[in-house]
């Protein structure tokens, strides 16, 4: 099956925005998809585009296409944006790396030896 990366509707009535997906062709346009790489406001003045532009040539390395909609709006965002379109690129969050235990979690408290742990109650029946 051919993937696609397409608009993807979404927003109420008459108040359209769009989320830019990974899809097989065959799906239907509010249907399944397999990833979201960005996100359309059209309704915006300049209208919003945020895209993760490392994902979607991702995306065309493994065999994508895009869509002529999506293909100038990826254009669009390359050049960084016009009078039209305002673009931002997405923020990926890095995982931490299992040797550097993030700073913002407290480290786990193992239980003291002088506590005994809690048995549970039989349940009566």
């Amino acid at each position: 099956m051919a993937v696609k990366i397409r608009l993807r509707r979404v927003g109420r009535k008459k108040q359209p925005s769009y989320r830019m997906v990974v899809t097989e062709s065959e799906n239907p346009r509010g249907g399944a998809y397999l990833d979201t790489v960005g996100f359309y406001n059209p309704q915006r003045k300049p209208a919003e585009l945020r895209i993760d532009l490392p994902k979607i040539d991702e995306w065309i390395g493994r065999g994508a296409t895009l869509s002529e909609t999506t293909e100038s709006l990826v254009r669009k965002a390359r050049r960084g944006g016009d009078k039209t379109v305002a673009v931002s690129t997405m923020q990926i969050a890095a995982e931490p790396t299992p040797a550097e235990p993030n700073a913002s979690e407290p480290a786990p408290v193992e239980p003291s030896p002088a506590e005994p742990a809690a048995e549970a109650e039989p349940a009566e029946e």
